[in-house]
């Protein structure tokens, strides 16, 4: 599947957020979704991190910055928001 159409779906509701999510993925995205524990969201694809050394699952630790105008007050408006940036 494209962006654009990713993008699309998501716009008409006829994808879920776990599918656009993991399309993004195989697209080579690595979209975060991020909550700011008062009920907003954001999805963000900048940050860093360290480098996981191994095909198992390890300790990593990760950073973001966010703009304010990111958060929205669901995962839908967050991801469309983002993507549209």
């Amino acid at each position: 599947m494209t962006y654009n159409k990713i993008l699309k779906n998501l716009n008409s509701k006829t994808i879920t957020i776990d599918n656009a999510l993991e399309e993004l993925a195989k697209l080579g995205y690595c979209p975060n979704v991020l909550n700011d524990d008062n009920g907003h969201w954001a999805v963000t694809f900048d940050g860093y991190q360290n480098v996981p050394t191994d095909e198992n699952p390890c300790d990593i630790e990760t950073h973001f910055s966010v703009d304010a105008e990111y958060w929205k007050n669901n995962i839908y408006d967050a991801l469309i928001y983002a993507l549209n940036k």
